[in-house]
């Protein structure tokens, strides 16, 4: 997934801001058509459940970075402990 500066580009692709923008286009359109009547909170909802699933992917993507970093960092230091080990092993076997 590609990093942009700012604040939205950095938590959204391209993809949730075209479906975000193109269901609030459609809500809008719905909304002139339909009018304000019981149609409206179906509309709505499929605005905010639509807007709900990109935020918790967004969500779970920096969740995921995080732990990503955090598993690097284990790493590192696991890779530490068993360096120094490695060399005292070599001396012993001849």
């Amino acid at each position: 997934m590609e990093r942009r500066t700012g604040s939205t580009a950095t938590y959204l692709d391209r993809a949730s801001m075209v479906v975000i923008i193109l269901t609030f286009v459609l809500f809008l359109s719905a909304l002139v058509v339909k009018g304000f009547n019981h149609d409206l909170f179906l509309e709505a909802g499929v605005l905010l459940v639509s807007v709900k699933i990109i935020l918790n992917g967004c969500y779970m993507d920096a969740h995921v970075g995080r732990l990503e970093g955090r598993i690097d960092e284990l790493r590192g230091l696991l890779e530490q402990l068993v360096r120094p080990s490695r060399p005292a092993e070599q001396e012993r076997e001849p």
